[in-house]
């Protein structure tokens, strides 16, 4: 079993994070000076606000594990669980492209949850990204710290299986 860091955030996801966070930490405590004062939506905005950036949080990798059959990521919400025997094709990819955000999070730690349609995103650096395609036709892409180690991993596990 080998351990795999994510990799850190690029410069752009850096940027798009420090701003959604100002914005969302310091919206709510503006509220509370607004005139005439509304008490119950300056706490729903601060409810509302507080929870985005924690929820978004849980959903960074923390973990990205080749296990002899298995890759797992872990994050705070539980794991994800691709078997290696399942992989159709597997590519590292640098270009960003045009990506389409179907449900999740878009910039605030990174990109997670689907993307354009079906694909399942636990990015934090889009320069770093591996894309996983299961013989079902579903996408998984990650992005560890050294993606090359990480595909040279997985595709000796493979030959292994074979």
């Amino acid at each position: 079993m080998k351990e795999f860091q994510t990799a850190k955030m690029d410069d752009r996801t850096k940027i798009i994070t420090i701003i959604v966070l100002l914005f969302l930490i310091f919206f709510p405590i503006s509220s509370f000076f607004f005139e005439p004062p509304k008490p119950m939506v300056s706490m729903t905005s601060f409810v509302i606000m507080y929870g985005v950036i924690f929820i978004s949080y849980g959903f960074i990798p923390k973990r990205i594990v080749v296990s002899y059959n298995q890759i797992l990521v872990k994050n705070i919400y539980g794991s994800v669980v691709i078997n290696i025997n399942e992989i159709e094709t597997f590519d590292k990819i640098e270009k960003t492209g045009f990506n389409l955000r179907t449900f999740g999070v878009g910039g605030l730690f990174g990109y997670f949850g689907y993307f354009n349609g079906r694909d399942v995103w636990y990015v934090t650096n889009i320069h770093k990204k591996v894309k996983i395609t299961l013989k079902s036709g579903k996408i998984y892409m990650i992005s560890p710290e050294n993606p090359d180690d990480f595909v040279k991993e997985v595709q000796q596990r493979r030959t292994e299986m074979v």
